[in-house]
């Protein structure tokens, strides 16, 4: 049994409305119960969703006696029980959907985006977003190279800019907004859709850019949520982006 099991096991005793006290007859022992897992990785795993502010004990009035103390819900807590978003506060329930849902993730990219939810649940919002803008990066970068080195229209300048020793990303992104958009109508399923585009452009010029640098902008924890959910779609799309052109290999036809 894995911490992150443990983990996610306790969160959902302490939300089904199960006895909570503190006493190691209680939480602990049917999770422990439940998970298969000893009491002391039990009790590691409690204390680590206080330290992640997931939840925190209440004394219940009772200064003195420990063993009627209660395991609470944070506000943070509930959200992250009642899953069903990319919710940040569960980075093994966010990293899981998302391998589903990108099953190919560049290995870089899912190193950064793990860095950028661990910043993130330390609260370091500004650290968050300077590593899903480098996530980003890295997809667009993957993206372009599969574009490159197909027959697609547009992948000859592409190569070149890509081929610059000291390449320039937003020259090579302002490239692939020109050449991509004589062909839009023929990539399928909307993969170029000029709002999408448009969006992540933003979103990187943001997290990459403009916060990479000592401009002194700080960045808060809504801010720093929406980057993270709004990522998904964008590595998806990063991705989509990636099979059509590999499908397509110099040589052949588009």
């Amino acid at each position: 049994m894995v911490t992150a099991d443990v983990r996610r096991a306790a969160l959902a005793y302490l939300g089904s409305g199960a006895d909570p006290r503190f006493s190691r007859h209680y939480a602990v022992a049917n999770v422990g119960q439940q998970t298969g897992c000893s009491e002391t990785e039990v009790w590691e795993a409690l204390w680590g969703l206080v330290g992640e502010r997931l939840i925190y004990l209440d004394t219940a009035g009772q200064q003195s006696s420990t063993d009627n103390w209660r395991w609470c819900l944070s506000a943070d807590g509930r959200k992250v029980i009642k899953g069903g978003t990319w919710e940040p506060r569960d980075p093994e329930g966010y990293l899981a959907r998302i391998r589903r849902e990108v099953p190919d993730l560049d290995g870089l990219v899912e190193l950064y985006l793990v860095e950028a939810l661990q910043s993130f649940n330390g609260r370091c919002y500004l650290a968050t977003s300077v590593m899903l803008g480098v996530a980003a990066e890295r997809a667009f970068l993957v993206m372009a190279e599969s574009y490159a080195a197909s027959s697609v229209a547009g992948a000859p300048a592409i190569a070149r800019e890509l081929a610059k020793p000291r390449g320039n990303y937003f020259a090579l992104w302002t490239e692939f907004r020109k050449r991509i958009e004589p062909i839009r109508q023929d990539l399928p399923n909307g993969l170029a859709d000029a709002l999408t585009l448009d969006a992540i452009a933003d979103l990187i010029r943001t997290t990459r850019n403009e916060v990479g640098h000592p401009t002194g902008r700080r960045i808060d924890e809504d801010t720093a949520r929406v980057h993270l959910t709004i990522a998904p779609v964008y590595l998806r799309k990063m991705q989509l982006l990636s099979a059509h052109f590999a499908g397509t290999p110099a040589g052949e036809s588009a």
